[in-house]
């Protein structure tokens, strides 16, 4: 039952990296075709409008629909209709004039800006998602993210592929954000029509509600979302935007959107692991179960945070110029200083997940705030005399400093770093993976980009299948772990990574034999 249980709960939230990687994907896609057919000049502007638009929508509207949809779901859970009803009408209020002040910001902003009607677009895009996100916090409560999580997912990807449409047939900066608008709309109104099937048998007469403890908890919501949005996102092009030009913009948000996607990858499904973890350990109710959980979901992390780092390191400057052209040859050089920044980002972002999920939340602040500024400080102070390299060396301070604290935390699980023998052995994965690589790419630099980043890739993909089957990237009973979690169709992906004989013979075993014992 515990594995079941393990195994439903990591399925249902893949539906969440799905919904975090492929508007990814899309967005590298506009990324390049706004490169390619509008310039670096625009593409930077571009860059910073998404960047700012994102950061004033999270901190008013997305902090206000995780506070309200927490809050909705306990009520729910307790069985208390007019709590529920109170903060079904106060969530509304709340996020009407939440969108409202994110439009004016925003239009605000860019008022005193070329192309402000781009930035107008942006803040309408706000107002329509904050609209959207209230009838979409009563779900969640109800249903959970399975109930909005495809729906975003379609109006994202929706959104980027009508603006490289637009950008294609000639349209220019703002005919992307008014194709945003319209996926926008969309999802809006489809929220609002499955909302309003519940409302029959959920309208209650609303209960007392005391407002200082919602307001707190969205305070924390709003400051968490903050230090995120500085430390994991992109806060160096604001001070680019400010003191450099709109290439350098594009160069290093090029970069960023390289890096982003590659990471987000592993990221996620370390994230989407976790409830599943914790599910498991909580219902053993035993601490020691937990943190064996946890012990080899670590060494999954960092196995993840090698591979993609070596991949990132070899195949990155030639992914640039072969996707955005040799104006963004710049952009090929810093990819692999922020690539090995995120080595450890998978491990962070589990220790991260795991503070939250105990109720921890200092751990995640103090370190967020500290690494916040880190980084701001010295984007402050190297950008306007050294511009780009003094972004990246921002960033880069920035992310090992999170890194650092949330290692540091993790002396409070016993064993969870694994052994220095370990730790080697994915260091000479990293150096054979990207040397394999980086060789394969400099050999075939004659016969043109797009060869040579076919060929590295062959290379890449060809050691890491032959050193997974040979010495194995995990442990056997790592595999096992992993056995009990993946559906099905995904654990032929097992043969890669602990040994293809290993493999086959946990497959020949009794399914219940193949339900680990935990160890701390």
């Amino acid at each position: 039952m515990a594995a079941l249980s393990r195994r439903t709960a990591f399925a249902g939230a893949l539906w969440n990296v799905a919904a975090m990687v492929f508007p990814l994907v899309s967005t590298l896609l506009l990324s390049v075709v706004i490169g390619r057919h509008l310039g670096s000049a625009v593409l930077g502007e571009q860059s910073v409008i998404a960047y700012l638009g994102g950061l004033v929508g999270t901190l008013v509207v997305m902090a206000a629909t995780n506070c309200t949809t927490q809050v909705l779901a306990a009520a729910a859970g307790a069985d208390d209709p007019g709590r529920f009803a109170s903060v079904a009408r106060l969530t509304r209020r709340v996020h009407l004039v939440g969108g409202l002040v994110a439009c004016a910001v925003l239009a605000t902003i860019g008022s005193g800006r070329d192309m402000a009607w781009a930035w107008v677009l942006i803040g309408l895009v706000s107002l329509i998602d904050a609209l959207g996100w209230a009838h979409a916090s009563r779900l969640i409560a109800l249903e959970g993210w399975r109930a909005v999580s495809p729906l975003r997912l379609v109006s994202q990807i929706a959104g980027t592929l009508l603006g490289v449409g637009a950008v294609l047939l000639g349209g220019g900066l703002p005919a992307v954000f008014a194709a945003q608008v319209l996926s926008s709309t969309w999802l809006t109104l489809t929220l609002r029509r499955r909302d309003r099937r519940h409302r029959p048998g959920l309208d209650a007469a609303p209960g007392p509600l005391e407002l200082r403890p919602l307001a707190r908890l969205w305070s924390l919501f709003a400051l968490g979302a903050l230090l995120t949005q500085v430390v994991n996102k992109r806060i160096e092009l604001v001070f680019l935007d400010a003191f450099s030009s709109a290439h350098d913009v594009a160069v290093y948000a090029v970069a960023f959107t390289v890096i982003s996607v590659a990471v987000t990858v592993p990221s996620s499904l370390v994230g989407a692991a976790q409830p599943a973890v914790t599910a498991a350990a909580g219902a053993a109710g035993s601490e020691a179960e937990l943190h064996g959980h946890l012990q080899r979901a670590a060494r999954l992390a960092i196995v993840a945070g090698f591979v993609f780092t070596a991949g990132l390191v070899a195949l990155g400057p030639v992914l640039v110029t072969t996707l955005w052209g040799a104006q963004f040859a710049e952009t090929g050089r810093i990819v692999p200083w922020l690539a090995v920044a995120m080595l450890g980002t998978p491990l962070a972002v589990l220790l991260d997940v795991y503070w939250t999920a105990v109720n921890r939340l200092r751990v995640v602040l103090v370190t967020g705030a500290v690494s916040a500024v880190i980084d701001v400080g010295l984007a402050a102070a190297l950008v306007p005399s050294f511009g780009v390299p003094g972004a990246v060396a921002a960033n880069v301070a920035g992310q090992l400093a999170w890194l650092a604290g949330l290692l540091l935390s993790s002396r409070r699980i016993p064993g969870l770093l694994p052994p220095a023998a370990f730790l080697l052995r994915c260091v000479g994965v990293l150096v054979t993976l990207g040397g394999a690589a980086w060789g394969a790419t400099a050999l075939l630099a004659p016969a043109g980009p797009l060869v040579s980043l076919a060929g590295g890739g062959i290379a890449f993909l060809a050691v890491l299948a032959a050193l997974g089957r040979t010495v194995g990237l995990l442990t056997g009973p790592d595999i096992e772990w992993l056995d009990g979690l993946l559906p099905a169709f995904a654990r032929p992906a097992l043969d890669a990574m602990g040994g293809i004989a290993w493999a086959r013979s946990v497959r020949s075993r009794p399914a219940v034999e193949r339900v680990p014992a935990p160890t701390a």
